[in-house]
C-alpha cells in the first residue's frame, strides 16, 4: 500500500496599508486548502479595508478552479464595503481563470418597491414608446409600399410565395376543422330554441349569416395570430438577437422591404381565401345537424341563398383582409422591437399573439359598427 501524499499547509499574510489591504497566500490554492485559507482570511481580515483589497498570488503554488474562490470572496467583500479589488502576481493562464471566476459576480442591487404613481408612469412611457414605434413603422410600410408600386421587381416574389404556402396552405387543416365544428355547434345550439317557434329551417339563416359575416373571418384571423403572428415575431426577433438585421442594414438592405413586406402581402392574400373556406365548411357543419333532422341539401342551400347577400360576403372578405394586415404588422413589429437576452424572443412572440388578438377584437367591433351604419 502506497502512503498518501501529504499536502503542505497554505499560510496567508494579510497586511494593512494606507492604500488598502493586501492578502498574500503562500502555498497551494486548491479544493483541499481553500476552506482553511478562507477561514483564516475571514478571521484576520480587518474591519476597515481602505480603498482597495489586493490579492497577491505571486507566492501561491497550484491554483485550480476551486482555489480562485478566494478571489471571488475578496471581490464580493470589497464591493460590499465600497472598495476596489485588484489581483496581482498572476500568469496569463491564471489571469484567465480569475477573470472567468469574477465574471457576473457584481452584487445585485434591489431597488425600493415602486408605488402606484411610478407604475403608472412606467406604463405610460411604455405606451408612448409603442405609439411612436407604431407611427414610425406605419410610415415605413407606406413608403415601401409606394416604392413597390412603382418598382414591383423590388418585391421578393419567391419569399412571398413561400410565406403564402406556410401561412396559407399549411393552415388549411386547422381552419377546416374549426370551421366545420363551429358551424355544427351553432346549428346544434340554435335548433331547439328555434324549433319551439316552428322555425327549424331558419337555423340555416343563423349559421350562414353568423359564419360568413362574423365567425369565419374572426376564427381565421385568430388562427393567423396564433400561427403566423407568432412566427413572424419569432423569425424576425431571432434575426435581431443574432444581429442579422444589423448585417442587412450594413449592406444597405431595408429589413422592412426585405422581411416584412413579403410576409404581410402573403398574409393579406391568403387570409380572405382561408376565411371563405372556413365559411363554406361552417355552412356544411350546420347542415350536419339539420340533415340529421330530415332536411334535404336542397332545402338547406335554398335557405342559405336567401339569407346571404353579396354585401355580407364582401363584408367577410374585407374583415379578413384587415385582420390579416393588423396581425402581420403587429407580429413583424414585435419582432423588430425584440430586445436582447435569451428570453427576448419569447416575450416578443407572446406580445405579438396577445396584441394581435386584441387588435382583431377591436377592429371587428369598429368594422361591425361601420358596416351596420352604411347598411351592409
Amino acid at each position: 500500500m502506497s502512503a498518501s501524499k501529504s499536502i503542505p499547509p497554505t499560510t496567508v499574510t494579510i497586511t494593512s496599508t494606507p492604500e488598502g489591504v493586501r492578502v498574500e497566500p503562500v502555498g497551494d490554492l486548491t479544493i483541499a486548502t481553500l476552506a482553511a485559507v478562507r477561514s483564516a482570511v475571514e478571521r484576520e481580515l480587518p474591519a476597515k479595508l481602505g480603498p482597495s483589497i489586493t490579492l497577491d498570488l505571486a507566492k501561491s503554488g497550484e491554483v485550480d478552479a476551486s482555489g480562485v474562490g478566494l478571489a471571488v470572496f475578496l471581490y464580493r467583500t470589497a464591493k460590499s464595503r465600497g472598495a476596489s479589488f485588484v489581483c496581482v502576481g498572476v500568469t496569463a493562464d491564471r489571469r484567465v481563470l480569475v477573470d472567468l471566476a469574477l465574471r457576473g459576480q457584481d452584487p445585485q442591487i434591489h431597488g425600493a418597491p415602486t408605488g402606484l404613481v411610478r407604475e403608472v408612469g412606467i406604463a405610460s412611457l411604455a405606451i408612448y414608446e409603442l405609439a411612436v414605434d407604431l407611427v414610425r413603422f406605419s410610415g415605413e410600410l407606406v413608403l415601401v409600399a409606394v416604392q413597390l408600386v412603382f418598382k414591383p421587381r423590388g418585391l421578393r416574389v419567391r419569399d412571398t410565395l413561400n410565406a403564402m404556402a406556410r401561412h396559407g396552405t399549411d393552415a388549411v387543416p386547422v381552419v377546416s376543422l374549426l370551421g366545420l365544428l363551429i358551424g355544427a355547434i351553432i346549428a346544434f345550439q340554435t335548433f331547439d330554441p328555434l324549433s319551439k317557434y316552428g322555425a327549424k329551417l331558419q337555423v340555416a339563416d343563423v349559421v350562414a349569416i353568423s359564419i360568413v359575416r362574423e365567425l369565419g373571418p374572426l376564427i381565421t384571423a385568430i388562427i393567423l395570430a396564433g400561427r403566423s403572428g407568432s412566427a413572424f415575431a419569432a423569425e424576425i426577433g431571432t434575426m435581431k438577437v443574432t444581429q442579422e438585421l444589423d448585417a442587412l442594414r450594413t449592406f444597405g438592405i431595408d429589413p422592412v422591404r426585405f422581411l416584412v413586406m413579403p410576409r404581410m402581402i402573403a398574409a393579406v392574400l391568403v387570409t380572405p381565401l382561408l376565411s371563405v373556406w372556413a365559411s363554406m365548411l361552417g355552412v356544411a357543419g350546420g347542415y350536419a345537424v339539420l340533415g340529421a333532422h330530415g332536411f334535404t341539401v336542397a332545402q338547406y342551400m335554398s335557405e342559405v341563398k336567401v339569407a346571404l347577400t353579396v354585401g355580407g360576403f364582401v363584408q367577410g372578405l374585407i374583415k379578413a383582409a384587415i385582420f390579416a394586415l393588423l396581425v402581420s404588422a403587429i407580429g413583424c413589429l414585435a419582432g423588430l422591437r425584440t430586445g436582447q437576452g435569451p428570453g427576448a424572443v419569447g416575450v416578443s412572440t407572446t406580445r405579438a399573439v396577445v396584441a394581435g388578438i386584441v387588435a382583431i377584437i377591436l377592429a371587428d367591433s369598429v368594422l361591425g359598427a361601420f358596416f351596420y351604419t352604411i347598411g351592409i
